[in-house]
């Protein structure tokens, strides 16, 4: 199984399950900056207790591992929870929209193309900054860093960086903003 055949498979589960979704983490970057390369899919997703087993059910046991016990705590608590995919190597981390910034990243979320052949809705821009600077701030790589560096060079038509700019202030996150995304860092 390849990424691609991964993710449109994820893809077709969640939308035949009418399971609100919304793409992050880097393939989201991706869609709004530069591509770099990743083994895994972030989802955020809006789901209860009971449609973990019909999510086991839709993706094929033959290539996908989803511990249902796993995935019900996770949706008790707020969590996340992983879908592998173990001959390939690849997985799904699936988060719980739980928080404000999840939660928006599946209100605001928008259809984009995931593939050549493949829509889906992915997390609006400033959402998936707003969690990079979280995940950043919490001790996180500084591929986040460049990740919204990125977005903000080659998407700045498709962001509101007034209200990045107040949110992360708001979540306590102004100081990390203001080094990677204050105007003049980006040269404007």
């Amino acid at each position: 199984m390849t990424p691609d055949e991964m993710l449109r498979a994820v893809v077709a589960a969640l939308e035949d399950l009418a399971i609100p979704y919304a793409i992050g983490g880097s393939i989201a970057s991706v869609a709004y900056g530069e591509p770099r390369a990743t083994f895994d899919i972030d989802i955020v997703i809006d789901i209860e207790e009971t449609d973990v087993e019909r999510l086991a059910r839709s993706l094929d046991p033959s290539e996908f591992h989803l511990d249902e016990a796993q995935a019900r705590a996770a949706v008790r608590t707020g969590g996340q929870f992983n879908v592998l995919v173990p001959r390939a190597g690849f997985k799904v981390d699936f988060f719980i929209a739980t928080d404000d910034v999840e939660r928006r990243q599946i209100e605001g979320r928008r259809r984009l193309p995931a593939l050549p052949d493949l829509e889906a809705t992915f997390s609006p821009p400033e959402e998936l900054i707003l969690k990079k600077l979280q995940y950043f701030a919490a001790g996180g790589s500084d591929k986040h860093l460049r990740d919204i560096a990125s977005m903000l060079a080659i998407s700045p038509d498709q962001l509101d960086v007034d209200d990045i700019a107040r949110r992360a202030e708001t979540l306590g996150l102004g100081e990390v903003w203001r080094v990677v995304g204050e105007p003049e860092d980006r040269g404007a």
